[in-house]
């Protein structure tokens, strides 16, 4: 068996006699759902801000991902029966430990005894000292730490620093806003952290792609959730995607596009109940995430639940060092960007006016329509044929067969400087309802709206899944394994 030390976050110690105890539950169902989650055996139980934790297996990692954990520590449990009896136990457990190197003995103690704390560490240093290379308080090679609670002494091993903050669930409800990239994860987290009982909502911009590896990055989230078992609501954007591009002009497409995507999840909030919607917008990060764009963003939505902006004042290069620091980037860096509705020059400092008119141009039957048909899974559950057959993802091809056309929809700039083979450029095509076209982009959001558009008109048209960017990825693979 192996012995534990859990310490609740210092914020929880700071609430109120009557609001505490709410807190300290929250924690440990957390705890406990994650150990069986984990299927562990073991016995929990708690006293004066510290849990003991008595388990079958080693947990510390699980444990350090659950929010409301400040440290967890393992520890050799002793009942002593007196200070020469925790030192005499000191000596057999630490007396390799110190062996050769400079060391010094940290004491913390709770309860009545006979002894302080400092007794404590002179009869362990005393007992210790001839193994070593002597005693060094300031800087020591090794730190000697036991806890003595009551009648047992706690003899610490090893130790990892948990996130802290608030037991989920503690402060209401939040829908994040999840792309599934480093901003939206992290802001995701930041929610939990606040005691948030979090759920996904993730909008399909037309790549399956980056849409199935959000999802990936949402069932390892949920893990971080417990007790919360987290949802994710899928919205099909694209028809509102189609619109923005065919009415609004390209200058004002990204701040009309975020001004919607505000909009739907602020009703779809308000519809499930949530207090908050979550971002992960920071300030200036985008052209649509300056301050003067948020303004307007803000402004025209007019919010019927908390917004919430965890990210506003970070930056690219913390967001991400947070992300590795969690164990998170080899997932969230498989989350493709999909392209830009825009070309060319973008507006930063949006009027009120022009982007309220900009989003009128949208049908409030198509905003309505994507906001009804919302689909909703248990995250950790989610399968990616029954969410692509869902959200009507049969536009999407992997492969070009013979005999149909190839085409770049790409700057005739872009087309010239590299292209897929066979691929002609966009303004060379000569529709034939009767052959097939395959489109593809940089990313293959762009081409899968333009596909859309072209069979209305009867074309057999699909696009290229990854679009060119994917190409070069499997391009780059298949190479790699010949060589």
């Amino acid at each position: 068996m192996r012995y534990y030390l859990i310490k609740e976050s210092p914020e929880i110690p700071l609430k109120s006699w009557r609001t505490r105890p709410k807190f300290e539950k929250a924690l440990a169902r957390a705890i406990e759902q994650t150990l069986a989650s984990g299927g562990a055996e073991f016995r929990l139980s708690y006293s004066q801000g510290v849990f003991y934790l008595e388990v079958d297996r080693d947990v510390s990692e699980s444990l350090t991902r659950v929010f409301g954990v400040y440290s967890i520590c393992e520890v050799i449990p002793y009942r002593f029966t007196s200070l020469d009896d925790i030192a005499d136990k000191a000596e057999e457990i630490f007396e390799k430990t110190v062996a050769g190197r400079k060391f010094a003995v940290r004491v913390r103690r709770h309860g009545e005894h006979r002894f302080t704390s400092v007794d404590v560490a002179r009869a362990v240093g005393s007992r210790l000292s001839k193994y070593s290379a002597g005693v060094d308080l300031e800087s020591p090679d090794v730190e000697i730490r036991i806890e003595v609670r009551g009648e047992y002494a706690y003899y610490v091993l090893k130790c990892w620093r948990g996130f802290g903050g608030l037991p989920v669930g503690t402060e209401g409800s939040a829908l994040a806003m999840f792309s599934g990239g480093y901003d939206s994860t992290l802001a995701y987290l930041a929610a939990l952290k606040r005691g948030a009982r979090a759920d996904f909502l993730h909008y399909y911009m037309g790549s399956t792609e980056a849409t199935l590896a959000a999802v990936e990055v949402a069932k390892k989230l949920s893990k971080f959730a417990a007790p919360h078992e987290p949802v994710l609501i899928v919205v099909n954007f694209v028809p509102i995607l189609l619109e923005i591009r065919e009415r609004v002009s390209s200058r004002l497409r990204q701040i009309a596009l975020r001004v919607l995507m505000h909009e739907v999840g602020q009703v779809i909030a308000e519809k499930h109940g949530y207090d908050a919607l979550i971002t992960g917008e920071s300030v200036g990060q985008t052209s649509s995430q300056t301050l003067r764009n948020l303004r307007v963003v803000d402004y025209l939505v007019k919010p019927r639940v908390a917004l919430l902006r965890p990210l506003s004042g970070m930056d690219k290069e913390e967001i991400i060092s947070k992300i590795r620091g969690l164990g998170l980037y080899d997932y969230v860096v498989k989350v493709e960007e999909v392209c830009r509705i825009s070309e060319g020059p973008v507006e930063t400092r949006a009027q009120v006016e022009d982007v309220e008119k900009a989003i009128a141009l949208v049908s409030r039957d198509t905003v309505n329509s994507v906001i009804a048909n919302a689909k909703i899974y248990r995250a950790t559950e989610v399968s990616s044929d029954s969410l692509l057959r869902e959200i009507g993802a049969d536009v999407e091809v992997d492969e070009v067969p013979e005999g149909w056309v190839l085409v770049d929809i790409r700057s005739r700039e872009r087309y010239l400087s590299a292209h897929i083979p066979r691929a002609i450029h966009i303004s060379e095509l000569e529709l034939n309802p009767q052959v097939p076209v395959v489109l593809y982009c940089d990313y293959g959001s762009a081409s899968l709206l333009a596909a859309i558009e072209m069979r209305k008109t009867g074309v057999k048209a699909y696009s290229l899944r990854g679009g060119f960017t994917g190409y070069r990825r499997m391009s780059r693979e298949i190479g790699c394994g010949s060589s």
